[in-house]
């Protein structure tokens, strides 16, 4: 009994002396959120792949300049636009069923996917007012914009906006399909990220489980 008291006390000794060395908050420390770390990965999306379009905006712009110069001309262009109003960095994921659906990204492509294509463009800012007043704004990067809501409701599709949506009130989400296609679009503002999500061919509870995982990871 005496010799099982002894270990008790120099178990607690030795955590107490463990915890006294442990620096104040080190266990709750965490790396602040990138536009990187937020944007979805593979291991978010079951069934798709990751394209090699995918990355940071630089190395796209990189890619377009050598490949499409005039798509290069205008996003770049637009990316000055947004740096010039507190846009700090940029992040491009994209991923498709097939390496058919990634090519269609591509000039080299065959036109739309047909096995089901996701992107997700996420934008980080210097501050969350400025952040929002950009989501505002209406501007459009990559093609990313308040054009595609209105291509939503000319399709007869449904759109919603603010709180309802899930993703907070700098929000909204469109749905609709045409000639056998589904389009899916999620745009929202949470912290200083502007998050931009859309969807091809893919099914509504795939589109709905990666814009909550990808709203998620903005911590």
């Amino acid at each position: 009994m005496r010799n099982q008291m002894t270990r008790w006390l120099l178990f607690l000794t030795l955590f107490v002396a463990i915890g006294a060395c442990r620096t104040p908050g080190a266990a709750n420390a965490s790396k602040p959120d990138t536009v990187q770390s937020v944007a979805l990965q593979s291991a978010d999306i079951a069934g798709l792949q990751r394209c090699g379009e995918s990355g940071s905006l630089a190395s796209v712009l990189a890619q377009e300049k050598a490949s499409n110069p005039m798509a290069y001309s205008l996003n770049a262009t637009e990316w000055e636009q947004w740096r010039q109003v507190g846009a700090q960095d940029a992040y491009f994921a994209v991923f498709g069923r097939t390496a058919a659906d990634c090519a269609s990204l591509t000039q080299a492509g065959t036109g739309a996917p047909k096995g089901g294509l996701m992107a997700e463009l996420v934008v980080g800012f210097k501050t969350d007012s400025v952040a929002t007043r950009s989501y505002n704004s209406g501007s459009t990067l990559f093609g990313f914009g308040p054009r595609d809501m209105t291509f939503i409701r000319l399709l007869g599709g449904s759109v919603t906006t603010g709180s309802t949506t899930g993703l907070g009130a700098d929000s909204a989400v469109g749905r609709a399909s045409a000639l056998g296609t589904t389009y899916y679009f999620a745009f929202w503002q949470k912290k200083v990220f502007d998050s931009y999500l859309v969807a091809y061919d893919v099914q509504p509870f795939e589109a709905d489980i990666a814009t909550s995982t990808a709203n998620d990871k903005i911590h």
